[in-house]
């Protein structure tokens, strides 16, 4: 299995860059397991990553979100498919679902994708986690391990 694993934030926003530390690790855990991954850190979702999807069986997306939008436990692992809304005005605010959507209105191979999003305590300036985002993100990385043994992706 050959994935792509992107993180993307802020990292100078404190834990708005929690995807940055999240996918390097989410990456390397695919490696464990057998298969190959490749990581890409942006501040944002940019459009012509569209087009690089169709190389890739797996898409995780690794993103901070705001307190009280999840599960409730901190994190949050769920499968994402193609979904043309924006979800504000412009394209600094347009999500994983919105760049799938793209790649297949170009035509091209939309592989099964997955977001891990981790609930942030602060998103003031600042570089580094708080301690509180960074179990999180343990725990999400502990969870994002069982889903992928689930799906016998390897």
């Amino acid at each position: 299995m050959k994935a792509l694993v992107c993180g993307y934030g802020n990292p100078f926003r404190t834990d708005d860059g929690v995807g940055h530390v999240l996918a390097p690790a989410a990456a390397e855990m695919i490696s464990s397991l057998g298969g190959e991954a490749e990581v890409r850190l942006e501040h944002q979702l940019l459009p012509e990553m569209a087009e690089e999807f169709g190389e890739y069986d797996l898409l995780v997306f690794a993103d901070a979100r705001v307190p009280g939008t999840g599960s409730g436990n901190g994190y949050d692992i769920r499968e994402i498919s193609p979904d043309p809304a924006l979800e504000g005005l412009n394209i600094h605010s347009v999500g994983p679902e919105w760049v799938l959507a793209l790649a297949a209105a170009i035509g091209g191979y939309v592989p099964p994708a997955v977001l891990v999003s981790v609930e942030g305590a602060s998103f003031d300036f600042g570089e580094g986690l708080t301690a509180a985002c960074m179990k999180r993100m343990e725990n999400a990385l502990s969870a994002f391990e069982e889903w992928l043994r689930d799906r016998n992706l390897k």
